[in-house]
Parts: C-alpha cells; sequence; structure tokens
C-alpha cells in the first residue's frame, strides 16, 4: 500500500467562495475574518460553481449526497464539511454546504484537492424540485430519470455539463480524474502534462470503497492514469501500478516519454 503525499498534489481548482450568513448565499472572498488572519484562525468557505462536482438523491428521495472539492493537503488545509437544508420551496431545495480552513487563502499552503460528500435530509422527497447550493444562481441540479441530478448551467440543463477542454488546468485535471470512477474521498496528483497528454495518480483512503470521517487511514490505494486530449476533454487510454512508460507505450506508442520515464512504481 502506498502512502500518499498530500501536499505534492496538483493545485487549488479555483479561488474559494466566503460562506455567508443567510440563505445559502456566498460572496467572493477569501473568507470570514480580519485580512491576514487566515493562518491563524480557521475560516469558513462555501464551495461554487467547479467545486460543486455532483448531487444525488438517496433514501427514498429524502436525502442529498453533495460532492464537493475541498482543498487537501497539511494539516489546516480542511476540516468539518458540513451541509444544511436552508428552505425547502415548491419547486427548488435550497442547501448551505460549509467547510472549515485556516490555510486556503494563504498562497501553496494548499496545493491540491480531493472530493468529498455530505449528505443533508429532507422533510419530504424531492420530487422533481431543484436543487440550489450555496445561493450558486450558475449551477442548478435538476431531477432525472436517475438517482444522479443534471447539473444545469450557463449552457441549460444537458444530461451532463460539457466538460471543460483539455487543457494543464486543475479544473481539468478535476474532471479527468473523476472521469475514472473514483470512489467518494479520491484525490489526485498532477504528474505531468503538455496540454495534449496526462498523467494522474489517482488515489483514495480506505481502499475501493473509500472512507469518510476522521477514523479513515493516511494510507492512499491509488493507481495511474495516462489521458491523450480531445474535443470532449481527456479521454483515458492507459492505467499502471508500475513506473515507467512500459504500460502507457503498449496502448499508445506516441505518448512522449519525458511524461512518463522517471515515474515511480506504485506498488
Amino acid at each position: 500500500m502506498t502512502r500518499w503525499r498530500l501536499p505534492r498534489i496538483g493545485v487549488l481548482a479555483a479561488p474559494l467562495l466566503a460562506l455567508l450568513a443567510g440563505c445559502g448565499s456566498v460572496g467572493a472572498g477569501s473568507g470570514i475574518g480580519p485580512a491576514g488572519s487566515a493562518a491563524a484562525h480557521w475560516v469558513s468557505y462555501g464551495p461554487a460553481g467547479p467545486q460543486l462536482v455532483s448531487v444525488s438523491v438517496e433514501g427514498s428521495g429524502r436525502v442529498l449526497a453533495v460532492a464537493v472539492q475541498v482543498p487537501a493537503g497539511p494539516d489546516g488545509c480542511m476540516r468539518d464539511l458540513t451541509g444544511a437544508l436552508a428552505e425547502f420551496g415548491a419547486t427548488v431545495a435550497y442547501v448551505s454546504v460549509a467547510f472549515q480552513s485556516r490555510l486556503a487563502s494563504v498562497p501553496g499552503a494548499c496545493p491540491s484537492n480531493r472530493v468529498m460528500t455530505v449528505r443533508v435530509s429532507l422533510p419530504a422527497p424531492l420530487g422533481r424540485r431543484q436543487v440550489m447550493i450555496n445561493s450558486d444562481t450558475t449551477t442548478l441540479f435538476s431531477p432525472d430519470h436517475g438517482a444522479v441530478l443534471r447539473r444545469c448551467g450557463q449552457e441549460g440543463c444537458g444530461p451532463f455539463a460539457p466538460p471543460p477542454p483539455a487543457s494543464c488546468t486543475s479544473r481539468s485535471y478535476q474532471e479527468a480524474m473523476l472521469s475514472t470512477g473514483p470512489p467518494t474521498d479520491a484525490v489526485y496528483q498532477a504528474l505531468g502534462c503538455d496540454g495534449r497528454w496526462l498523467v494522474l495518480d489517482v488515489g483514495w483512503p480506505g481502499g475501493a470503497a473509500g472512507c469518510d470521517g476522521p477514523s479513515c487511514s493516511p494510507d492512499m490505494v491509488s493507481t495511474r492514469w495516462f489521458f491523450r486530449a480531445s474535443r470532449d476533454g481527456w479521454v483515458t487510454i492507459a492505467t499502471a501500478l508500475t513506473g515507467g512508460c512500459a504500460e502507457v507505450l503498449k496502448a499508445e506508442p506516441r505518448f512522449p516519454t519525458r511524461l512518463c520515464a522517471s515515474l515511480p512504481d506504485l506498488r
């Protein structure tokens, strides 16, 4: 089992939004508290935009499972992910999601991301209500035929929102990681990217089922994924547990060895 070194993972995807008082509303800023005090005090943040990964319905429609992107890394990057129902309207369920950090606004202190899930109980089945999180009016989640709600944004309510273009950015890395179908609490480490080819290590605590809460083991189970760029974002081409380029070159001889020759073994 490989011990995962979170402080070396990726880059923080997007500026975090501070959670303000009221019906799940958010506003831009580094957090609640005096300027310059982020490293000393725990501050509340509310994910928005691409940090809202997915929403699904559980418990006969009475529970929302909200997956969000949060900072990961050394102690102080994130704690206490919480979710609550702010208002259960006739057509929209308004949900507030927040976590605490004392390092998120310190440049370079939390150079990684992870996806975590929080569950919110409803007073009645969601039915055909849409879901709005932290009053982010640019993103709604709408019921579909299955448990996973459709993401609705400026492009409408697709079956899915258009993926970001393949690029060497944290949002694009996040989309590539999610395309591998990882369990809850998965994290990624970007090992190489040139805009056409990408290497990620995707790992999660506690084995293939993932785990939640403070009882999770710090040990990570991880797999290396190789991607190529396409019009629809990053496309997987190979996986490996061994170091170097052998596995990816079997699947794609054009993959540049400069991005894989020095990669370590994961076993």
